[in-house]
């Protein structure tokens, strides 16, 4: 059979077999992020050979990291929403300002933290959870992270800019490029050039600085919006509608940053294997995560670009095969992570205990995570509709509503074994909250749907 070509991107997002059209657009997504995932991993492996502080250090500054993805995502998908909804209207003009807007405000932003991060980088540190075994090379590790701050947030910006225009391959390579980069660095200014926690952040930063241009370039091919200042218009209609699209974003990820500050104090009092052990775990589940949520965004050009042409089936249809798959995908991840959970958690510290507390909170994980699809699927959807209110209602609930009062109260009842359980109960909560949230959109599409056919 032979394979139908389109005129251009945009008539392929109107007119492409919705289930084809997603994977194609998911499958470079999913590799950016698991790229992304490996090399946040690639740090906890790499300080795992020098100590059990600098594994947790690493755990302690990964809240700031998931805060600036927080902001990039926010502003990226916030604007990225409207790119793709405008341009199923036929309006690239307006869909140019609100991507120009929100990428320059985020570099301002960058500028910003990356000062503060040169001269509060300590007390931060101490902020977010470091002990007096830890400060050290936690506050060395925050610095340089800080410092970069303007490249990482501009990355994030980019990457969903034209992951929205269904320019997926472009973000894959910027992405694959500064992680490579990232990882090659790793063993060589730790080890060769032994700056040890300080040589993990930098190769990081510099990472993440080749990514920022890679994605730069990528806005210049085919018929891609063009950054420019002269299209810098910032208005309060562009900023705010720029903040409601991208709320769901910001409290999805920068609640993630929250729950990590807490799980760090509440797993202080029990020592640093604990924590180590906590952050290594968190790092392997961000791996099957990072793959359903690839598959989300990959859905996400496709819904908010048809809902934008009143191409109702189109999204339905797109939703019920993200609902499918990312729990098909799950299972399979859930299963491997239980099976082989200590081996799992052994590649990043060769630690008895951090082992025994990292498979432990795995092993659990692996039950709730069945759950996790459906929930993702459903998050997208409501985010890509513009149904802030509720889809942020949702970001809000894995890893806020449910898991904060979760870290803080089952530590108190059941010690150890209360923090590994917080995520697995939150998760169990957020399902049967997202079912009442989005039953009666999906009751609603349904019945659009049917006016397409």
């Amino acid at each position: 059979m032979k394979r139908k070509k389109y005129k251009n991107k945009y008539d392929k997002l109107a007119n492409a077999p919705v289930k084809s059209l997603i994977s194609s657009l998911a499958i470079p997504t999913i590799l950016s992020m698991l790229v992304s995932a490996i090399y946040n991993m690639a740090d906890s492996y790499f300080v795992g050979k020098i100590n059990t502080q600098s594994v947790a250090s690493v755990g302690i500054v990964f809240s700031i990291m998931t805060l600036l993805q927080a902001i990039g995502f926010f502003l990226g998908n916030g604007s990225g929403i409207m790119v793709s909804t405008l341009l199923g209207e036929k309006k690239k003009d307006d869909a140019q300002i609100y991507a120009n807007v929100a990428f320059f405000s985020v570099i301002f932003v960058g500028i910003i933290l990356a000062v503060i991060g040169l001269f509060f980088s300590n007390s931060i540190a101490l902020l977010l959870g470091a002990t007096k075994t830890t400060i050290e090379y936690a506050s060395t590790y925050l610095k340089y992270i800080l410092l970069g701050s303007p490249f990482i947030l501009g990355s994030f910006v980019l990457n969903n800019q034209l992951r929205y225009q269904g320019s997926a391959l472009y973000s894959m390579i910027g992405i694959l490029t500064g992680s490579i980069i990232n990882i090659a660095l790793d063993p060589l200014f730790i080890f060769t050039f032994k700056l040890e926690v300080a040589g993990a952040a930098l190769a990081t930063v510099i990472g993440q600085i080749v990514s920022f241009f890679m994605l730069y370039f990528g806005t210049f091919k085919n018929d891609n919006i063009r950054l420019s200042i002269k299209r810098f218009k910032p208005t309060t209609k562009v900023y705010l509608t720029i903040f409601k699209n991208g709320l769901p974003s910001l409290a999805r990820q920068g609640i993630g940053t929250v729950a990590n500050i807490a799980m760090n104090f509440a797993c202080a009092p029990f020592g640093d294997a604990v924590i180590a052990g906590m952050s290594v775990y968190n790092r392997v589940m961000f791996l099957g995560i990072a793959v359903v949520i690839g598959y989300g965004q990959g859905y996400q050009p496709v819904c908010s670009f048809n809902f934008g042409a009143k191409n109702y089936k189109r999204v339905f249809d797109g939703y019920k095969f993200l609902a499918v798959v990312t729990t098909i995908i799950i299972t399979v991840f859930s299963i491997i992570g239980f099976i082989f959970a200590p081996q799992l958690i052994a590649v990043f510290r060769d630690d008895a205990e951090v082992i025994t507390i990292g498979a432990k909170a795995l092993r659990y994980q692996s039950f709730a995570m069945l759950v996790t699809g459906f929930c993702t699927a459903s998050n997208m959807l409501m985010q890509s509709l513009r149904i802030s209110g509720k889809a942020t209602v949702m970001a809000l609930s894995r890893q806020g509503i449910f898991y904060i009062p979760a870290i803080l109260i089952l530590p108190r009842m059941f010690d150890i074994t209360g923090i590994t359980l917080a995520q697995p109960v939150a998760d169990i909560l957020s399902f049967v909250l997202t079912i009442f949230l989005v039953v009666p959109t999906i009751k609603e599409l349904k019945t659009k749907s049917k006016s397409n056919t």
